[in-house]
């Protein structure tokens, strides 16, 4: 049985419909679906308890909204960061320090959170990142140029990497 519990509100964006949770400390965990089994179930996995709040979180989803209308580069929410690991938080920090509408690959990431030769853990910790777009790892890419792999759905990469450079 839970001890905690973490509030969860959705939202439509132009990458299809986004499920928020979050805790009096911060963002616990963003999920892209349909319907909130996928972030109830993580949060389940977790052992947190949901009960569903929009209100608690509509700094969150006012700042997405800015985001995907082009009118925010940088976000100021906090993210409740007590369950990801000290590689993955220094790895989350250093994609943050890349630019609106510009890439690193992920061996420089990998140098930027001090460990130059961790860009395959940088990619693993970029694939579990549970706050994106607002942890921007949508930004790291392949030292080539290209993007590949990112779950089943590369093209919200591509849409995140051409919305931020149409607005550069």
């Amino acid at each position: 049985m839970p001890d905690r519990v973490a509030s969860f509100a959705a939202m439509d964006s132009p990458i299809g419909r986004m499920w928020l949770s979050g805790t009096d400390i911060g963002l616990l965990v963003i999920a892209r679906a349909d319907g909130p089994e996928a972030l109830l179930a993580e949060l389940e996995r977790r052992r947190w308890g949901a009960v569903a709040d929009p209100e608690s979180l509509v700094v969150v989803v006012g700042e997405l909204e800015t985001y995907f209308a082009g009118s925010l580069r940088s976000f100021s929410v906090s993210l409740d960061l007590r369950e990801v690991s000290a590689f993955d938080v220094a790895a989350y920090r250093a994609a943050m320090l890349i630019p609106y509408g510009e890439t690193a690959s992920y061996a420089e990431v990998a140098g930027m959170a001090s460990s130059p030769r961790a860009a395959r853990a940088v990619g693993g910790a970029m694939a579990r990142c549970p706050f994106f777009p607002i942890v921007p790892c949508h930004r790291v890419i392949h030292a080539d140029g290209s993007i590949r792999g990112w779950g089943p759905d590369p093209w919200v990469k591509r849409w995140l990497l051409d919305h931020e450079r149409s607005r550069s």
